[in-house]
């Protein structure tokens, strides 16, 4: 019995890939290799799978909805594509972090002041429950919104390149950069700048879209925790992502209603309920250091770390490990910001409050190495005010108008539909104090990242701040973050944007 070409991409070397139509038998095959004496998975597949249709769907009846054998799961993966799902939905979803990836539509290149039917785009009241008065004030906030960002547009791509113009910027580039690859750049420089700005407008019942690639046991915890969720937007995303999924991994998604499952759901229900009042302020900094380890003992754990791992046989001086020196030629041997420093980095833990706006929290979440505590999204923290829209008074007396209405809109819903359906009023300028925890490592390629000139203005502040933060309380550690970007760029996509022209004309 011949293999076929279709089902694996070679039939003679060790390394190949499994190409076979149904995601289910792959992940039934792979789930062999713990069992099998055969010598060649592909020899497994001749003899059980090639003519035994079933094969895969039963194994997976069988021992994941009997046995309960959980990491089986992890071998049969699906793309999913969740559209027109608002920002508070995409968000919860982001927050499964193991075994699922995301794509998320930005707020930053792509404008959201588009229209359907006449409709802006957000999550209308009836979808939320919301009915006759409510639903009209919540509707005309949110029309108002997105009216406004669509005015200020084009109000502030002119009033940047007033501020910026293109002659200042090309004079900084050398003379074979024509004039067409730059100005091409500039443009797309100055859009990106002026949707960085106004997205503080936008409410949280944007719809937005969402492609999530990822393995089978993620998507079936994900679908638990959407079925019991209190946002009936989520409970019915929850509903149709178990009927696709079923359509591709039915033995597997159904268990999701099984009695272990239901256990599993009431866990996570009571382990969230709410038992305390919210903070009705916080005026913390925007990054606030609130537990680390002193530098001698945090040195400590690095040193032995590093040295068991290089399984350094020398005996070397303490003073090595107490001044750090071994730090200076971690850092000394790292050429860019792609190069990470040692896993022994990973054994220094930080935790920060961080006291950012829910538009910058969207792209703070997405570091998945960081663990983020959050609270319900709500206006009680106060907004920041963009800084070009800040210098402009017109705009700024009208962004403050529209922005300090959000209160009262959302006092009004909190009371008739409760707090968790109230987010959705909430504009991405508002304030969200968010606890984080990272270790050194991470936080080094957070911050040489999120420092760079392309990243939004909120994020390399975030960044700044807490490099400036642990240089404070670990100088000598901080000297691992050795590519962390201080400057200030007016136009911070202009040099990334000439890059991707070059490359794009490369191309063609």
């Amino acid at each position: 019995m011949l293999i076929s070409l279709a089902d694996f991409s070679n039939h003679n070397k060790d390394v190949f890939l499994v190409s076979i139509d149904k995601m289910i038998d792959r992940g039934a095959l792979m789930s062999r290799y713990s069992r099998s004496s055969e010598l060649d998975i592909r020899e497994v597949y001749k003899h059980e799978f090639k003519d035994n249709p079933n094969r895969g769907r039963n194994f997976y009846r069988r021992i994941f909805s009997e046995y309960g054998d959980e990491s089986i799961a992890e071998l049969v993966t699906a793309q999913v594509g969740i559209q027109n799902i608002s920002n508070i939905a995409s968000k919860y979803i982001e927050e499964n972090r193991i075994g699922l990836s995301y794509l998320e539509k930005s707020s930053r290149y792509v404008e959201y002041d588009a229209r359907k039917n006449g409709e802006y785009l957000y999550l209308k009241g009836e979808s939320l429950g919301f009915s006759g008065s409510i639903s009209e004030r919540y509707e005309e906030y949110c029309d108002t919104l997105f009216q406004t960002y669509s005015d200020y547009r084009e109000k502030l791509y002119l009033h940047l390149e007033e501020m910026f113009p293109f002659e200042k910027f090309s004079e900084e580039y050398p003379p074979e950069e024509s004039d067409a690859l730059l100005k091409k750049a500039y443009t797309r420089a100055l859009k990106s700048r002026v949707l960085d700005e106004i997205r503080s407008l936008l409410p949280s019942s944007t719809l937005t879209n969402l492609g999530v690639s990822g393995n089978g046991r993620a998507f079936h915890h994900l679908i638990i925790k959407l079925y019991n969720s209190d946002l009936p937007e989520l409970q019915r995303i929850g509903e149709e992502l178990f009927l696709e999924l079923k359509k591709e991994l039915p033995e597997l998604i159904d268990d999701v209603n099984s009695q272990h499952s239901v256990s599993l759901a009431n866990y996570l229900k009571e382990r969230d309920r709410e038992t305390c009042v919210t903070l009705t302020s916080y005026n913390g900094h925007l990054v606030s250091l609130r537990n680390y380890l002193p530098e001698r003992e945090a040195l400590a754990r690095v040193y032995e770390a590093r040295n068991f791992l290089l399984d350094c046989n020398k005996v070397q001086a303490a003073h090595e490990r107490d001044d750090g020196s071994f730090v200076l030629r971690d850092s000394f041997i790292r050429n860019n910001r792609r190069d990470k420093p040692g896993r022994w980095y990973e054994f220094v833990p930080y935790t920060f409050i961080i006291n950012t706006n829910y538009g910058a929290f969207r792209e703070l979440q997405r570091h998945r190495m960081l663990s983020v505590v959050r609270r319900k999204l709500t206006p009680l923290y106060g907004y920041d005010i963009p800084p070009t829209i800040r210098s402009i008074p017109e705009l700024r007396k009208r962004f403050t108008s529209i922005m300090d209405r959000a209160p009262s809109i959302w006092k009004m819903i909190k009371n008739t539909n409760g707090e968790s359906v109230a987010q959705y009023t909430v504009p991405f300028g508002y304030r969200y104090p968010v606890i984080l925890h990272a270790n050194l490592r991470e936080l080094c390629y957070f911050v040489e990242l999120r420092s760079t000139p392309q990243a939004h203005y909120d994020l390399r502040m975030i960044a700044q701040d807490i490099y400036a933060s642990i240089k404070r309380v670990h100088p000598t550690l901080s000297k691992i973050i050795k590519f962390v970007d201080l400057h200030d760029y007016p136009l911070g996509r202009m040099r990334s944007e000439i890059k991707k022209e070059r490359k794009r004309r490369m191309s063609e």
